[in-house]
Parts: structure tokens; C-alpha cells; sequence
């Protein structure tokens, strides 16, 4: 099962303001989901956010025990349990099997809830609550007093309002925005296909020739000093708001970063500006093609992760690994997501590893280089 993980800590002032966020924390509208907030109950804040796709009905109570032991290999205080409906998603954009009927007498996704419950039961770990949200209104599973929780449930917070719109703003400051859907968000860093795909190739290999000449000539550290000059340069271009990406650019950056020096240089990059960063990479991806497209990915998917940004590292994760499934990187930062390590810790330990590398080389690495 895919598990998407996000990391906030925002602050809700009650359920409705809560579920009416979920979208803003994890980037994007769930549907056909199970998603798991977790609470530090002495702060009173949220933290870690899984968002997974629902499963087919024979599979809930597999799914519901590798779930519960997710929770439980670093348990929080509590967690809030919310199954996401299909009604309102776009066409396509969610898997046919996921979507949960509703059920005799009760709630679609109840018998799943059940069986989280059931693997919950003896563990550490409080629920506070378990909920189903569906067409901009939300019910509880647990709860049978009509005035509490009416028959047709009670309407989430209009947008714009109470804690979504806090944190909606919030991630607007960050350069982000609340996408649709998931599958929109796979959009975001796809790459071309078709006609544009072939040309883009051709100009692939044609860079490759030109940069194997340049190392031939001038040697391979000579290309890599260009290549992460490049890097720079392009993104104050987008700290600007004047990028305008050529396909050799493209081909030069996305080719380049395949070479282990440059790409530790790049994820370990540190600017004033990391939406800038992350959003020329983000370009990078979206017009590199698959075949040549590992490299970036796994970069995109570190420094997305490194951000904060769990959503758009797993999507970039997902197409390194559909094209290599033994890509090293993306398999250490996939160990990463799994293990629920803190983006700091990656962004620390990201920075200690180019350092010791550099100090091996007899490099100095100035702050804000890459």
C-alpha cells in the first residue's frame, strides 16, 4: 500500500476545522483515502500526517493491520482516524478499486475503521476520534445522539475561514498551492510524452555527446563546476520570477546531476529562497523524459522532502522507482519516509555527509554553494 506523509503543525480549533485543513496540510484534496492525523497531545498540536489510498474491500483487514503497526513503530500520543469519499473527485483521478459502497446501516469505510480499532486496541496510542468526510461534510463513526451528529452529517468550514485558512495562506507563502487531487499532483512532476518526448531525447543525447567532449578536453570537474554554475544561475532566475528554461539547459542540468558529485552539491544546495529551488527542480522533472529522468527525480524528492514537502517527494519517488526500483537514493529516502525521520534530520544529515566529502577532497564548501 502507498503511504503519503506530510508534516505539520498546525493547530485546529475543533474537528470541523481540522478535517477542513487536511487538504491544505498534505497539498492536495484526498478522496478514496484513509488519512491519519497524528496529535501531541501535551502540545496540543498535530504532527505527522499519512494520507493512503483505501483499499479494495477483501483487503481492509491486511491493510488496517500494516497500518496500525505503522502507527505504532514511533507512536504519537493520539491519532484522529478519517476515511475520504469519492463523491466530487475528478474523473480519473482516483483508483476504481478504492472506492468504499456504502454500507447496510452505517457509514462507508466502517468495517475498516473496525478492524484499525481492533489493531489499535492494545497499543499506546489514543484515538480520538474516527470520521468520514465526503461531498464538504463529515460524520463520526462512533457517535449515535442525532443532535450531535446529524443523519446527514454535519458541513465543513466554508474556505477561507477558521484554520484552513490559516494554513492555506501559510502554504500560499510558501509558493505552494492545494491541488485538486492527487492525480494532479503526479501531474506536477511527469514528464513529457509523445512528439515533445522524442524531441526531447534527441536533444538529451545530443548534450551527452557535447559533455562527454567537454570532459574529455577539460576534464570532469571542470563540466561539474558548470554544471552546478548553471544551477545557480537558474535559480535566481527563479527567485526572480524570470526563468525561461532552454531544452539544453534542461538536457545539461538533468544530465549533469546524474554524476554523484553534483548531485550531493545540489541536494545539499542552500539558498534564501528554497521555494525558488524546489520550483525550478520541479521544472527540471517535468521536462526531462523518463528515461533520463532518475537522477533529478531523486534530487527533487530529497530537497521536497528537506522542505517539508512529504507530498511532491513521494510522487518524484514514485517515478524514480517505476523507471529503476533499484535507484540507491530513492531507496534511502524511501527508508527515510517509511521510518518517519524528521525533514530536519534529513536536511542535517544531508549537509554533515557533503561537508566530511568535501573535507576528503581538500574542498571548502561555502555556505549558500552548492
Amino acid at each position: 500500500m502507498k503511504i503519503r506523509e506530510h508534516r505539520s503543525d498546525a493547530i485546529a480549533g475543533g474537528p470541523g476545522d481540522l478535517l477542513a485543513a487536511v487538504p491544505h496540510l498534505i497539498g492536495f484534496h484526498p478522496y478514496s483515502s484513509m488519512v491519519v492525523v497524528c496529535v501531541d497531545l501535551e502540545e496540543g498540536r498535530t504532527g505527522l500526517i499519512m494520507r493512503l489510498d483505501l483499499p479494495a474491500a477483501r483487503h481492509e483487514e491486511e491493510y488496517a493491520a500494516q497500518l496500525a503497526q505503522r502507527i505504532e513503530w514511533h507512536p504519537p500520543d493520539a491519532v484522529i482516524l478519517a476515511c475520504y469519499g469519492a463523491t466530487g473527485a475528478p474523473p480519473g483521478s482516483e483508483p476504481a478499486e478504492s472506492l468504499v459502497p456504502p454500507e447496510r446501516g452505517g457509514l462507508p469505510g466502517a468495517r475498516l475503521i473496525e478492524h484499525l480499532l481492533d489493531h489499535l486496541a492494545g497499543s499506546p496510542v489514543q484515538v480520538l476520534g474516527t470520521v468520514y468526510v465526503d461531498d464538504g461534510r463529515w460524520w463520526t463513526y462512533d457517535c449515535d445522539h442525532p443532535g450531535c451528529c446529524p443523519p446527514d452529517g454535519v458541513p465543513l468550514p466554508g474556505p477561507g475561514t477558521g484554520a484552513a485558512a490559516q494554513v492555506a495562506a501559510r502554504t500560499a507563502l510558501q509558493g505552494r498551492r492545494t491541488l485538486a487531487s492527487r492525480r494532479e499532483l503526479e501531474d506536477g512532476v511527469r514528464g513529457p510524452s509523445g512528439a515533445r518526448e522524442a524531441d526531447l531525447l534527441d536533444v538529451f543525447a545530443r548534450v551527452d555527446r557535447e559533455l562527454a567532449a567537454e570532459a574529455l578536453a577539460g576534464g570532469g570537474s571542470a563540466v561539474r563546476e558548470r554544471t552546478v554554475a548553471l544551477a545557480r544561475d537558474l535559480v535566481a532566475r527563479s527567485a526572480e520570477g524570470r526563468l525561461d528554461l532552454t531544452d539544453d539547459q534542461v538536457a545539461r542540468l538533468s544530465l549533469g546531476a546524474s554524476d554523484i558529485l553534483v548531485r550531493d552539491r545540489l541536494a545539499a544546495f542552500e539558498t534564501s529562497d528554497p521555494a525558488a529551488w524546489l520550483g525550478l527542480l520541479t521544472a527540471l522533472a517535468r521536462r526531462t523524459p523518463d528515461a533520463r529522468a532518475t537522477a533529478i527525480c531523486a534530487i527533487l524528492a530529497w530537497v521536497a522532502y528537506q522542505q517539508g514537502d512529504g507530498a511532491v517527494a513521494n510522487v518524484a519517488l514514485d517515478r524514480v522507482q517505476a523507471v529503476d526500483p533499484g535507484h540507491t537514493l530513492a531507496g534511502l529516502l524511501r527508508d527515510c519516509l517509511d521510518g518517519q525521520v524528521e525533514p530536519g534530520h534529513i536536511a542535517a544529515a544531508t549537509r554533515a555527509a557533503i561537508d566530511a566529502a568535501g573535507r576528503a577532497r581538500g574542498e571548502v564548501r561555502h555556505v549558500g554553494a552548492p
